[in-house]
């Protein structure tokens, strides 16, 4: 009988961006001679502050590694074919430059922060109930198969946001709607507190997050009891991709994102960045576009943005908070650096 052929292992398809892999974070790793030792070539590592972060070489174009609270690193990855290269360089754990001393506050519009936050949910829990605020959505309180729709968002009333047109609360003895007022509190992050009942089917509720702690005006309630149901407590860490592929003709795309969901926002922030891409060939490289988002899916202003002619960085109203960022570029070049240059300028998505 002919010999079976071999079993070959199954290949596995490369990260990407919007399938978010979630990467084990090692339990217990070797000490940096004994990593340097054994992948020379895949180590790519620079010590600035007295925490650092490895990078760890999935393959020539991708990279996997892990943003602490302090933190600084390049990492580098490459299409070999193309003589492509991406660069994301980035600054953790320190304060973004501001130009406005620390004694200056900031007035915060309830409807800034609505917009801003728009789409986003946070969860907190009281006794029995779990409850859920979505920003511009609706209210809802759950336990397990049983759920209430307490509200949809309605209006802004100084700084309360009106939840309003609930199920009606015991019909038909008491058919009235059910309606909710949420307040804003400053905390590190999103998730809700003090949730109440003061009165059969209207209720109060505090919705914390960063967006209002430049005002004092706002409460501050830095020790969140809520988001039941959420993931676990943000350590500040993150485990992040870098990553540069060939979508096809001549386009060459490089992004550097994190692969963890963090519903009540993430801890870490971003003192600088840069996300650089370059063509090692004589063939020009002309950058078509670039973007970037915050958790929750938010997009980066263009302010918050600078896009240059060969990168994006962090730009003069960068907040420090950043999940994923992105540059397109084209190696066909075309047309003359004047146009190329003109081309870029302001081309965000």
């Amino acid at each position: 009988a002919p010999p079976l052929p071999p079993i070959l292992p199954p290949t596995s398809s490369h990260p990407h961006p919007h399938s978010s892999p979630i990467l084990p974070r090692p339990s217990s790793m070797p000490s940096l001679q004994t990593r340097a030792r054994i992948r020379p070539a895949l180590l790519i590592f620079v010590a600035h502050f007295s925490v650092a972060a490895l990078a760890h070489n999935l393959d020539a174009s991708t990279a996997s590694f892990l943003i602490t609270g302090e933190s600084r690193d390049t990492v580098v990855v490459r299409l070999p074919q193309q003589k492509a290269k991406c660069t994301f360089e980035y600054v953790a754990g320190q304060p973004v430059t501001q130009k406005k001393t620390s004694e200056e506050k900031t007035s915060v519009r309830v409807e800034d922060v609505l917009q801003r936050l728009s789409g986003q949910c946070a969860r907190g829990q009281s006794g029995y109930w779990t409850y859920e605020v979505c920003l511009g959505g609706t209210i809802r309180q759950f336990h397990g198969a049983d759920s209430y729709m307490l509200g949809r968002f309605h209006s802004v009333a100084g700084k309360i946001l009106k939840y309003d047109n609930g199920l009606p609360c015991e019909p038909p003895v008491n058919p009235q709607e059910r309606k909710v007022d949420v307040s804003l509190a400053c905390s590190h992050a999103l998730g809700i507190q003090l949730i109440s009942e003061p009165s059969t089917c209207v209720y109060t509720m505090t919705l914390t997050t960063p967006e209002v702690c430049s005002d004092p005006s706002f409460p501050k309630l830095m020790n969140p009891t809520g988001n039941a149901g959420g993931p676990a407590p943000d350590d500040g860490h993150e485990d992040w991709i870098l990553q540069i592929r060939d979508s096809g003709d001549d386009e060459i795309v490089c992004s550097a994102f994190s692969t963890e969901l963090k519903l009540a926002g993430s801890r870490l922030s971003f003192g600088s960045f840069s996300l650089k891409m370059e063509n090692e060939s004589t063939s020009k490289l002309r950058i078509k576009s670039g973007r970037g988002r915050r958790m929750g899916r938010v997009p980066l202003g263009a302010s918050e943005m600078s896009l240059g002619r060969d990168s994006v960085t962090h730009g003069q109203d960068f907040s420090g908070k950043m999940a994923f960022v992105e540059l397109t570029g084209d190696l066909g070049g075309g047309g003359s650096s004047e146009a190329a240059e003109k081309e870029n300028s302001g081309s965000w998505f």
